[in-house]
């Protein structure tokens, strides 16, 4: 490693490769930076829009967002659950009708 890092600053065609390297990391990290902070901004406003729509009350202050959107959490997570436990059974269901039909076939040979 200490020889890779030695011939790497030591010629200035490697030292310039590497410059370009990591300004292109750094130009990496912060483009996915940006992009955060507008999907997080979009977020926020289509929340705020949502909240306008179904005639709540739109938080004023951090803290009241922070609870609102927590409470909205756990009904998302309950709705969530129950779906999945829904489709849990009706895929059980339908398998079990597909083995006995498969069973059926064969046993019936």
């Amino acid at each position: 490693m200490e020889t890779l890092i030695s011939t790497a600053t030591s010629n200035p065609v490697y030292l310039g490769i590497l410059g370009v390297i990591i300004i292109i990391l750094v130009y990496a990290l912060i483009k996915k930076i940006i992009k955060l902070v507008v999907s997080f901004g979009v977020l926020l406003v289509m929340y705020v829009f949502y909240l306008n729509y179904t005639d709540q009350e739109i938080p004023a202050t951090v803290d009241d967002l922070k609870k609102s959107m927590s409470g909205n959490v756990e009904k998302i997570k309950d709705v969530a659950s129950e779906s999945f436990d829904n489709a849990k059974e009706s895929t059980k269901k339908v398998l079990e009708e597909k083995v006995e039909e498969k069973i059926e076939g064969i046993l019936s040979n």
